[in-house]
């Protein structure tokens, strides 16, 4: 018979992963691993402070902690499917003991994840997604599942004694992935859904590691999977990464004036985990960047005329844009991330205006206007950044829009400090070289050097070659 535990007002008896999960948190003495962490192999620990017992006042709450009380998107919903792929990473084939704790650590703990999402609100799901999908087809996503968890670890700890180690590590893991990905035969949707995730996680640890070739795997996926992707994109649930490979390869095709691989059409209502209110927007960033790579190869007066024509439509649409149904996030989402959604939906337009507005008039010519559309933005950064005491995350692209705008040498310096907080800290490598680029474009547009700064010859994505070109080419 089981002997019954005694509980003391003053010390607790859950541990500090039931706590958080509100589950029945089930022991034999406060010393003891837990039922649930025993079976799921994780570590069982209570050191969370203990809390008086009684009600609890709190005199001063400041605007940032009020805003994360309330609602939100919870872990218990997905909890199932993740337990179930977690009890299974045992069965993997050829997994060390490492290998297997380097996968625990990556899917059981949502807070790893906070980096890829656009606010913490998509934690658990992003971690049920991943879960399911590595339980669905092992073989294609271990080695990518395994440099993403080296390269979050990095991210979180920052550069430690075995950094180099770890790194050297994860490109071996890479490399594994991408003969994966290449060697993957995409024939029917699910493949689609497969390939999408198996590139973004190896973009998202390439940003990290390596720093060069994510476009090469963006183009590659989005090319191999369009037959089959259509021209609307799918539900969030079933493809959640395919708009993370879209925003990448747009990116790439704006600074470059190349014309993007798909053409989709955004359904109305979608909260998307990294783009949130502002992913029906993408379409009009693809147009501009069609555009774009338009006038850089043709002189014929009648195509210009028809180009611009478009460009004034993009502008009036933009122009009027607001995100779809904003109203329903008080039901979904914490206050604080209603005030980042709703501000990254806004630089995104802003940004949208910004490229239409340097694709019409070079620098020199409605200078007026891009400056403020500029300060609108930076100042719309940097008020969420105020409200909701963290940065903005997913908004390199309109961030670095805006700042080639910048005329004021004392703002120009700011700009440059602010590059960390608004480049995506996942990719280090391109927070150096945006800076670089921000640098030398403000030199060269104060010497008349450049008409456009998607002319300069600086661009601020670091991609000069691919990581392994034989392993996309044929």
């Amino acid at each position: 018979m089981e002997s019954s535990v005694t509980r003391n007002p003053n010390r607790r008896t859950a541990c500090d992963r039931c706590y958080e999960l509100k589950e029945r948190c089930e022991r034999a003495t406060t010393a003891s691993h837990c039922a649930r962490c025993e079976r799921l192999g994780l570590g069982c620990l209570a050191v969370r402070p203990v809390r008086r017992v009684g009600r609890r006042t709190h005199p001063e709450k400041d605007f940032s902690s009020r805003m994360t009380s309330g609602k939100g998107r919870k872990l218990e919903p997905y909890q199932l499917g993740i337990d179930a792929c977690l009890s299974s990473l045992g069965a993997l084939p050829d997994l060390s003991p490492e290998e297997k704790e380097r996968l625990l650590s990556l899917l059981s703990q949502p807070e790893s994840l906070d980096h890829s999402v656009v606010s913490s609100s998509f934690q658990a799901e992003q971690q049920h997604s991943l879960a399911t999908q590595l339980l669905a087809a092992p073989s294609f996503l271990k080695d990518a599942y395994l440099a993403c968890a080296i390269t979050l670890r990095q991210l979180q700890s920052g550069s430690g004694t075995n950094m180099d180690m770890d790194m050297s590590t994860c490109v071996g893991y890479i490399t594994k992935a991408m003969t994966a990905l290449r060697s993957l035969s995409v024939v029917r949707s699910q493949d689609s859904v497969l390939c999408h995730t198996l590139g973004s996680v190896l973009a998202f640890s390439i940003y990290l590691a390596i720093g060069v070739g994510v476009p090469d795997i963006c183009r590659y996926c989005l090319g191999t999977t369009n037959p089959f992707v259509g021209t609307t994109m799918a539900d969030e649930h079933q493809d959640p990464w395919l708009s993370f490979l879209v925003l990448l390869e747009t990116m790439d095709c704006l600074v470059y004036r190349r014309k993007p691989t798909p053409t989709i059409q955004i359904p109305a209502l979608v909260v998307d985990r990294r783009l949130g209110l502002c992913l029906p927007l993408l379409p009009y960033y693809h147009d501009l960047c069609v555009i774009s790579n338009s006038l850089l190869h043709t002189t014929d007066v009648s195509i210009l005329a028809r180009l611009q024509k478009q460009l004034d439509v993009i502008h009036t649409v933009v122009e009027s844009w607001q995100p779809s149904h904003s109203d329903q996030l008080v039901e979904q989402f914490e206050s604080a991330d209603i005030v980042n959604l709703l501000a990254q939906a806004k630089v995104y337009r802003l940004g949208a205006l910004l490229v239409g507005h340097r694709l019409r008039f070079p620098f020199g010519c409605e200078d007026v206007q891009a400056e403020i559309w500029s300060k609108e933005a930076m100042m719309e950064l940097e008020m969420a950044k105020r409200v909701t005491k963290r940065s903005l995350r997913f908004v390199a692209l309109p961030f670095i829009v805006a700042a080639v705008e910048v005329r004021d040498r004392s703002l120009r310096f700011e700009t440059l400090q602010r590059v960390d907080d608004y480049v995506d800290h996942y990719a280090p490598f391109l927070r150096k070289a945006t800076k670089i680029f921000l640098s030398r474009v403000w030199h060269e547009r104060d010497l008349n050097l450049t008409s456009r700064w998607f002319d300069s010859i600086h661009k601020p994505c670091p991609v000069m070659d691919s990581i392994d070109t034989t392993c996309f080419s044929g």
